[in-house]
């Protein structure tokens, strides 16, 4: 034992050592092992020279280190330690056939003999050095031979000569007998390893070497090899000197390879293979069953070009097996008359090599080695019964059959005719019939199909011939025996002739075995073919045989049919089953043990080989579980004298193993919990009939199968699914499976069986149902399982169910949760299993901790009862990683949760998830409910942290601190984390355990061991993540001049120098926009911090890059690693304070000069009536990105600021200089914002920097009056001008940044006042800036105001919160004072008054000044409105001359300067021409109808001028015009009452069509006729209006087949996407009495709009590249006799809504689909995606609104309804808006559409603004509000949704207010068209409806009241009934 264990020890230490890297020393290792082994030095032998190696015996140290050696040379990986080695060995090899051994015990160890193993092993390491390293093959190879030329000239020298009379023989160690024994083991171990390693040679080399060894075997010498061993096995006991070698002998024989002439054959036949082998490119010559699978199976048979030499090694080859095979042939009847069963065997070993060696020389050339003498050899070798006993040759036979088929068609077919009689009549045992049937098969693979029939219908037959046996009968024991079939004569006789295969009367001694043979063979060949056909009928054959033969025979098909059964078709393989399910049946009833235990096997082997991607997996998986589900539903016996209830449990238990297995074997491939629903459900009702039949923990059958049951459990989804919970009626109720069984007894059995499960609740379970109980014995049994299996989480699942949650059901089904924890816990407090200790146990609580964070109220119970077991019975589990910090995690995501209700006011997020603990909860949209759950969570997270903290305080509070370091920050609001600020506390908290710390006094104050906690925390965070370089650095500092110190000081410059050399590249880097990463850049500022920390003299280089390095990148990342570093240098060395502090501030000014961050141009916030309008659904993802890019171009400054605002405040009376420096950078950044910011979202950055500047105004000591007063100027002029603009909302729905707003002006109107006496006096040259800092205090106070109606719309009564001066108005006395101090500042901020403050007075003040100082304002748009108002006014006529140079108006203000009004005033028609020219096409496409309508009034000619030098560059915008033309030519819809226009129009046209050039002409043609094509259908269709409706669909589909899509057309209707295909059999006629509109839907290519926003992801800004273009399916109305130009008119006005909502960023949301006329009274609609009408939805049964949600949805409390409620919220919003401003009326439920997405959409507006229908209105409510709506909003007015719909309607009101002469406009221009729904009074009235004489708050005050009255209204519900009485419409 201790010699293996040294041994060993040896091997590995070698192994190690040869595998170390190269180097120029020796491994100290190997040069102990090598002091072992003294001989392996050339020309030394123990100190004697010339003495050869030997000559010395080799005692048992050397030989176990040389061993080692060898082992481990094959690892070897430097050549310079293969040489070493080489070198160590090569002396060994050459002699190693003499080498004598000293005496031994431990040489016996050595297997087979030290002699066979010290010679194979030096040659295998010798060997492998020379093909692992190129440079060593030339020695490696003159080793080699001298080992054969010095084994080839002793063994020519020893013969039997030497061997005389037994007494007189030497028997020494180095005598003539040893030495033969020797020569003959070492020869064993040098072939082998040669055989191992025969690539080393070339082909000529291998045939030398070949040569060589069959040279040296000569007669001669193994005929003194049979002598000498001959002595050695009749070695009497007194020669003592061969007792040793008489054990060899002994050990050889009983190893299999009894040592002979034979065994060295056989050895040299191993190398012929290996060689041979190699000539067929076999990659592997381990063995010759692996060349023989690589022939059959891999090699490719195409000739390749040979090699000379190769041919010859060939022939030798050749040559050497045929007269190996003569010599056998010769010597086979005296082995078979007198040779041992060994020698035997070895013939037969030699035998298969010589076959091998001659079939790789056929492949390899046929004309080397002829291919049929091999087949005689075959044939001849498998006729005699003798040879084919052996197991090895019989293999290696029919493989070379099955080899040569592939080689020869007539060789394939003979085979194929007569392998079938060799398999019947052979008599194989199962290895070779295994192996048989195998070639047979892949033999038959070559024939054609019908070859392969006859040979299943001729082995069928075979089975069919035997006689049946008496069944009764058991199968005889000797059938039973393993070997034994196969031992005897030959009793089966040979047919040379015919094709039959049939069996002889004498055959039947034992045809079981015969019948088992052909029934594997058939399974064999059909599996190998792999044709569905062929499988099918072996399957059908073989079943048809079942009871032909004996019972043994059936067992066997019907096992083996599984395996067919897998790869057969559907159909077959459910046939299949359904006959394992009879014969299981059958078998139960009659006892039949035998054919069960077959039906098991068979399914056992369905479960093994069936995979979960294999189509038969759910086949095989529904089988099983529905043959469960149906046990019980009818009597399935007559058999009266077993019960039906027992049979049928019997029956399930016979598959609950398959069925374990089945999920087992797949889990780990397959997500078994996304499995179909219906076998998710199937799997539920087997679990509940396998309970009903009385399987359950404490009954026999329970117990039984427990370990199968445990596995089902632990792969099947808990009993209740969401799906199932989000319907209203339980699964429980409904489910039928649950009611088996139902009787009085059985009820009271199964609530018995309960009640000892759950004592506690006997009184919870005395009323419960059947069906109840049934559920609640399952949930136990399944969940207490799962619980065993590794699982005590998805117990928490059940109540998402409701009924689950209340009452008796849900009291048991709490108590079930917590009894499956128990479980758990119970198995892990055994210790008894590693998969339930504490690691394991903790992730289930981690789960378990997640449940306690649950959306539903019953789940935290459960959880939080789950989690106190689990720490009371456990609380080491909190002391893992993965429960603590999921803990910790949960609380921040609660909190962000929660904090998202501020962060993004309506855009709810349902879940969340945390990547660093692998958890994931979903939460409710109701914010109150998270607050609650965070406040409990909190409360009992602490609870259970003191505890733990009691009994393992340091171990917690490491891991804490852990948790603390590796947190990553990335949140917006990241700096508040609630799982740190956790930790940091429970870190801090004294243990009560703690018996010292706990017995200080308090005093009153709150003592904790927070210092400690965070000393640790930071000591922690040097040596983790500060290199060694800092202890050189301390010592420096320490001495600094003290020459030991010189090296430390050098180091430190140097780390300087490395430092600034990696910063100036990171700096080239940022500077040229490289991407640098922000973890790059932290690595290598922080070691630049770190430097700064310790240096005692300045070093400006690594400052300047420490602080340009972060302003290059200038994101907030960057920016915040900035400050974090700033910081740590300026307070660990303060004499670098005012260095980084005056970099900074260069930085700064950089930034205002580069015009970056909130300098920056990108913060643009046009109007929405300056930006292209879009006909789409809201894209609320379209508009976060932008907020987000916004956000991020802003952070880097705002965190600045928030930097310079600490420090000015930190440091301001401590240097003067330092004052200077902020004076100036606040004179810089002024003058920068003297210019204003467009971006709302900027207001609270905008306004820092007015902060700060003040507060430098007021403290500086420095400063002298004059420089104050100009600071403080230029800081009035800065905050002013802000307000030259329209005032803005903000964007976003952002609530705590709006409020950190009001909190700004608010700071900001005390330091106004605080600073007050700076500049209010008339000093020398210094004007007063009291009018200024008045004007500024009461803009601030209006912008506050207007902020705080933003922020609380309903609830105004909370501003109390919000202290400030925000109640200042401008009275009518003032108006004059404020206007002229605006006047004179900024014309633009007294332009924008007037949007501010409801004046008339300031109105027309403002005007006053504009028409006099018109040149003030030419930059101001807006100032030409005001001047010129909504008709040419009789005071204006010089100011005319300014609009040359007048800034452009939007494109509907500039169009309507066309009207009369403005009594085509040569200069105001030139300036809105201009206007007009100045904006894109893509803007002003979307006013096509307006400017259409505009040539009614263009006498001069200048709009016909714009259409058609506008169509010049725009093709759609030309078709768009000419379509909009034709629709407004006639008044009426047949084309009979002319416009007045149309001369006019037709001229515009005709002009247009002549200025097409050739190509856009023929797009045009392509177009139009096109659409034309599409439009006629609608006329072809009028004569069949009175036909069915599926004749019209047939006429449709028949018009459509004949049309022809041209490349590039389009429909009108989506003019920004081409039309590429038709469904041709999407034509669908719609309902009408006269005309004949139909649908139908064409395949569209869109290109996807380039946002230019930044991709979030990136670091640096990198844009988002996706595929430009998409494809989608478009359906379109096509409208004859119908005016559509009122529906394009209203969709346009909800379009333009849509406008101004997204640039608030509103999340409401419309869609405003296309609709365009395209003649008189015909039109394209869009058809709306994905939606239903709500008349629809009455049709379908659904009794309301509120109904179909919860049907398509899920429950109130599912998140799909909750998202679903959420889109119709702001869908209702935005609509309820626009139906009151553009008065819509006929809105019955026909109406009014709901997508997919629960989103509420209106259409059809043929009655808007100023008609009804019938002229009588019905709805008199401001907008259509109807409980059923309110009741999917939450069901009452205080509810959280519907308070949403409230303040987003206010919101959007608010929104369009400021737009009200714009949107006026889109309709004053159309006034004239003609539309019924225009009256004189319509713009008044439309203008009224905003209310725009009242203030922001009574504005917003105004609309509660609008929705107050509709929600109220009993008008809308009468017109729902007069729709329902006179349409039929339900409501």
């Amino acid at each position: 034992m201790a010699r293996n264990i040294r041994r060993e020890a040896f091997e590995k230490l070698a192994r190690l050592s040869a595998q170390a890297p190269s180097s120029k020393t020796t491994n100290p290792d190997l040069l102990k092992l090598y002091k072992r082994c003294p001989h392996g030095v050339a020309g030394q032998n123990g100190g004697r020279e010339g003495v050869s190696v030997t000559g010395v015996s080799m005692k048992l140290p050397e030989l176990e280190t040389v061993l080692a050696l060898c082992k481990a040379a094959p690892f070897v990986q430097s050549t310079e330690v293969a040489e070493q080695l080489l070198a160590r060995l090569s002396p060994y090899l050459p002699e190693s056939f003499a080498q004598i051994l000293s005496p031994h015990p431990s040489l016996r160890g050595i297997n087979p003999s030290p002699y066979e193993v010290l010679t194979g092993s030096l040659t295998t390491a010798i060997l492998s050095m020379g093909v692992r390293h190129e440079s060593l093959r030339p020695r490696v190879s003159s080793i080699v031979i001298k080992y054969v030329e010095g084994w080839s000239a002793v063994a020519s020298q020893l013969s039997t000569d030497q061997f005389g009379e037994d007494e007189r023989l030497d028997f020494a160690a180095d005598g003539e007998l040893s030495r033969v024994m020797t020569h003959s083991m070492s020869l064993l171990g040098f072939l082998s390893a040669a055989a191992e390693y025969a690539s080393f040679w070339t082909a000529y080399e291998r045939l030398q070497f070949i040569d060589a060894v069959r040279t040296a075997l000569s007669e001669k010498f193994l005929i003194a090899f049979e002598t000498a061993l001959s002595i050695v096995r009749t070695a009497r006991s007194h020669q003592h000197e061969l007792r040793e070698w008489k054990r060899y002998v002994k050990h050889y024989a009983a190893t299999g390879r009894p040592l002979g002439a034979m065994i060295l054959h056989d050895s040299f036949l191993k190398l012929a293979v290996a060689c041979a082998s190699l000539l067929v490119n076999s990659p592997n010559q381990d063995s010759e069953d692996t060349v023989l699978d690589y022939l059959r199976f891999s090699h490719n048979t195409k000739q390749i070009l040979r090699a000379t030499s190769e041919d010859a090694l060939c022939e030798g080859l050749a040559k050497i097996a045929v007269e190996e095979m003569e010599r056998l042939d010769n010597d086979l009847d005296y082995l078979q008359r007198v040779g041992s069963a060994w020698q035997q065997h070895q013939a037969a070993s030699v035998k298969a090599r010589v076959l091998i060696t001659y079939l790789c020389c056929a492949i390899y050339d046929e004309d080397i080695a002829d291919a049929d003498l091999l087949l005689s050899w075959l044939d001849s070798t498998l006729n005699d019964p003798a040879q084919t006993l052996d197991p090895t040759l019989a293999s290696v036979v029919l493989k070379s059959m099955a080899i040569l088929a592939r080689l020869s068609s007539p060789m394939a077919s003979t085979l194929g005719r007569s392998l079938p009689r060799v398999i019947v009549q052979g008599r194989f045992d199962e290895r070779t019939a295994t192996v048989a049937a195998d070639c047979l098969a892949s033999v038959l693979s070559l024939l054609p199909q019908d070859v392969i029939i006859t040979t299943l219908y001729s082995l069928g037959n075979v089975i069919s011939a035997g006689p049946v046996t008496d069944r009764s009968i058991a199968a005889s024991p000797s059938m039973n025996g393993g070997g034994k079939t196969s031992r005897a004569t030959g009793v089966y006789n040979h047919q040379t002739t015919g094709s039959a295969i049939s069996l002889t009367p004498s055959d039947v001694e034992e045809p079981n075995h015969v019948h088992t043979i052909v029934v594997q063979t058939v399974v064999s060949v059909a599996r190998n073919c792999k044709d569905e056909k062929i499988t099918a009928l072996a399957l059908s054959m073989l079943i048809q045989k079942i009871g032909r033969a004996s019972r043994l025979v059936d067992a066997r098909i019907i096992a083996d049919a599984a395996l067919l059964g897998i790869h057969s078709g559907s159909g077959e393989f459910r046939a299949l089953l359904k006959l394992y399910s009879k014969l299981c049946h059958d078998a139960l009833v009659r006892g039949d043990q035998a054919t069960l235990n077959a039906v098991l096997s068979a399914r056992l082997n369905l479960s093994k080989e069936i995979k979960a991607t294999s189509p038969a997996f759910e086949i095989y998986l529904v089988y099983l579980l529905d043959t469960i589900v149906s046990k019980g539903d009818a009597l399935e016996s007559t058999h009266r004298h077993v019960r039906d209830t027992e049979l049928a449990a019997q029956e399930i238990a016979q598959l609950l193993l398959p069925l374990a297995e089945l999920l087992s074997n797949n889990a780990p491939f397959t997500d078994l919990a996304k499995l179909d629903d219906s076998i998710i459900s199937l799997q539920r009702d087997a679990w509940y009939n396998i309970v009903v039949h009385g399987f359950d923990l404490t009954s026999d059958l329970g117990r039984q199968h427990v370990n199968e049951l445990r596995a089902l459990a632990r792969f099947s989804q808990p009993l209740i699914g969401e799906e199932r919970a989000a319907l209203a009626e339980s699964d429980i109720e409904l489910n039928t499976v649950l009611r088996r069984g139902k009787s009085p007894e059985h009820t009271v059995e199964q609530k018995k069986r309960l009640g000892k499960l759950l004592p506690l609740c006997e009184a919870d379970i005395r009323p419960l149902s059947y069906s109840e109980v049934v559920f609640l014995n399952t949930a136990y049994l399944v969940e207490d399982l799962r619980a065993g299996a590794g699982d005590c989480t998805k117990a928490l699942a059940y109540f998402l169910d409701p009924k689950l949650r209340t009452g008796g059901v849900g009291n048991c089904m709490f108590a079930i949760a917590t009894a499956a924890t128990k479980t758990y816990v119970t198995n892990t407090l055994s210790g008894s299993l590693h998969s339930f200790s504490t690691p394991y146990l903790a992730q289930q609580l981690a789960a378990i901790f997640a449940g306690c964070c649950h959306r539903i109220a019953r789940v935290q119970q459960a959880a939080t009862a789950c989690a106190d077991i689990i720490v009371r019975d456990v609380p080491s589990t909190l002391c893992q990683k993965s429960a603590l910090f999921a803990l910790l995690e949960l609380l921040t995501i609660m909190w962000s949760s929660c904090l998202e209700g501020e962060t993004d006011e309506y855009m709810w997020t349902s879940t969340f998830t945390s990547t660093r603990s692998n958890i994931e909860v979903e939460l409710s949209d109701d914010y109150s409910f998270r607050q609650a759950t965070l406040n409990t969570f909190h409360k009992r997270a602490t609870a259970w942290v003191k505890g733990v903290l009691d009994i393992a305080p340091l171990d917690i509070k490491g891991l804490l601190q852990t948790y603390l370091s590796e947190y990553n920050d990335k949140g917006a609001y990241g700096h508040i984390s609630l799982g740190r600020s956790f930790a940091l506390e429970m870190g801090s908290v004294i243990p009560t355990t703690d018996q010292r710390l706990g017995a200080i006094e308090r005093q009153g104050v709150n003592i904790n061991t927070a210092s400690d906690f965070i000393a640790q925390y930071t000591t922690r965070q040097e040596y983790k993540f500060i290199d060694g370089l800092n202890d050189q650095e301390e010592e420096w500092l320490r001495v600094e001049n003290t020459p030991s110190n010189v090296g430390a000081h050098t180091a430190f410059r140097r780390s300087i120098e490395d430092a600034t050399r990696l910063l100036i590249d990171l700096d080239s880097r940022t500077f040229n926009h490289t991407h640098v990463t922000i973890a790059e850049l932290r690595d290598i500022l922080r070691r630049a911090a770190a430097l700064l920390c310790r240096m005692k003299t300045d070093h400006c280089p690594i400052i300047h890059h420490l602080v340009g390095i972060p302003f290059a990148v200038f994101s907030k990342q960057s920016i915040k690693l900035g400050i974090s570093l700033w910081m740590s240098v300026i307070k660990e060395n303060p004499r670098m304070e005012p260095r980084i502090l005056v970099a900074v501030a260069e930085c700064w000014e950089n930034t205002v000069r580069k015009r970056h961050g909130i300098f920056s141009n990108a913060l643009r916030h046009p109007d929405p009536f300056l930006g292209k309008q879009e006909f789409a659904p809201t894209d609320k993802e379209a508009l976060a990105k932008r907020q987000q890019q916004i956000y991020n171009i802003i952070a880097p400054h705002f965190r600045l600021l928030q930097f310079l605002s600490s420090h000015f405040n930190a440091s301001r009376l401590g240097n003067p200089d330092v004052e200077l420096v902020y004076s100036r950078l606040a004179h810089v950044t002024l003058d920068a914002m003297s210019a204003g910011c467009p971006q709302p979202l900027a207001r609270e950055a905008y306004f820092h920097v007015v902060l700060l500047c003040l507060r430098i105004v007021r403290h500086s000591t420095t400063l002298s009056n004059v420089i104050k007063w100009r600071l403080k100027d230029r800081i009035l002029t800065a905050a002013l001008a802000w307000f030259a603009k329209a005032p803005e909302w903000s964007f976003g729905g952002n609530r705590l940044q709006i409020k950190a707003e009001t909190h700004v002006l608010s700071d900001i109107q005390s330091y106004l006042e605080a600073i007050g006496q700076i500049g209010m006096q008339f000093e020398t040259a210094l004007k007063s800036l009291k009018a200024k800092q008045d004007l500024l205090s009461l803009l601030l106070a209006n912008e506050q105001a207007r902020l705080m109606v933003w922020l609380f719309p309903l609830d105004y009564q909370k501003k109390h919160h919000f202290t400030g001066q925000n109640s200042k108005t401008m009275t009518d006395g003032a108006v004059t004072t404020y206007l002229k101090t605006a006047w004179a500042e900024n014309p633009a901020i007294a332009l924008h008054l007037v949007k501010r403050f409801q004046s008339p007075r300031l109105a027309s003040e403002v005007r006053w000044q504009v028409l006099n100082f018109p040149h003030k304002v030419l930059e101001e748009p807006d100032a030409l409105e005001i001047l010129l108002g909504s008709q040419l006014p009789n005071d204006v006529s010089f100011q005319l001359k300014y609009l040359l140079y007048w800034a452009s108006v939007n494109p509907i203000t500039a169009t309507t300067y066309f009207l009369p009004a403005y009594g085509n005033h040569p200069c105001i028609i030139q300036y809105a021409m201009r206007a007009l020219e100045s904006h894109s096409v893509d803007v002003t496409f979307f006013y096509v109808p307006q400017i259409v309508q505009t040539l009614r009034y263009d006498v001069l000619g200048y709009i016909e001028r714009y259409i058609i030098e506008t169509a010049s560059f725009s093709q759609l915008f030309a078709h768009q015009i000419i379509w909009n033309i034709k629709a407004n030519a006639y008044k009426d819809e047949d084309s009979q009452v002319p416009d007045p226009v149309k001369p006019t129009l037709d001229k515009v046209m005709d002009s247009l069509e002549s200025s097409f050039a050739p190509s856009d002409r023929d797009f045009y043609e392509r177009e139009f006729a096109f659409f034309n094509e599409v439009t006629n259908i609608s006329g072809k269709l009028r004569p069949f209006i009175t036909r069915p409706k599926e004749e019209k669909k047939q006429k449709i589909e028949e018009e459509l087949r004949k049309i022809n899509v041209e490349v590039g057309v389009y429909l009108p209707s989506n003019p920004d996407g081409q039309v590429i295909g038709i469904d041709r059999k999407s034509g669908k006629p719609l309902q009408s009495h006269a005309k004949a509109p139909y649908m139908a839907t064409f395949r569209i290519r869109k290109q996807r709009p380039d946002t230019g926003l930044v991709d979030e992801g990136s670091e640096q800004g990198s844009v988002s590249t996706k595929q430009n273009t998409y494809e989608v399916w478009q359906s379109a109305i096509f409208k004859v006799g119908d005016d559509c130009r009122q529906d394009m008119l209203a969709l346009q006005m909800i379009a333009t809504f849509r406008g101004i909502f997204n640039t608030v960023g509103l999340d409401v949301w419309v869609y405003p689909y296309r609709v365009t006329a395209t003649a008189p009274g015909c039109g394209v609609i869009d058809v709306l995606p994905n939606s239903i009408s709500r008349d629809m939805v009455g049709r379908e049964a659904v009794n309301g609104l509120y109904d179909y949600f919860v049907s398509k949805y899920g429950n109130e409390d599912s998140i799909r309804f909750q998202e679903a409620r959420s889109n119709f919220v702001k869908s209702m919003a935005a609509y309820s808006l626009i139906s009151f401003l553009l008065q819509f009326k006929d809105r019955h439920n026909g109406n009014i559409m709901i997508d997919d997405a629960g989103h509420i959409i209106h259409i059809d507006f043929g009655f808007c603004f100023d008609i009804a229908p019938g002229g009588i209105k019905f709805e008199r409510a401001p907008f259509k509000l109807t409980t059923e709506m309110i009741a999917v909003m939450g069901g009452s007015q205080n509810s959280q949704a519907y308070r949403w719909f409230e303040e987003l309607t206010i919101k959007a009101f608010l929104a369009s207010r400021q737009h009200c002469e714009h949107l006026a406009h889109v309709v004053e221009v159309m006034l004239d068209s003609g539309l019924p729904c225009f009256k004189p009074e319509t713009i008044q009235h439309f203008k009224e409806r905003f209310v725009l004489e009242r203030t922001e708050r009574e504005a917003a005050d105004f609309m509660r009241e609008l929705i107050r009255k509709s929600a109220g209204s009993y008008s809308t519900g009468t017109y729902d009934r007069f729709q329902l009485l006179t349409n039929g419409i339900p409501f």
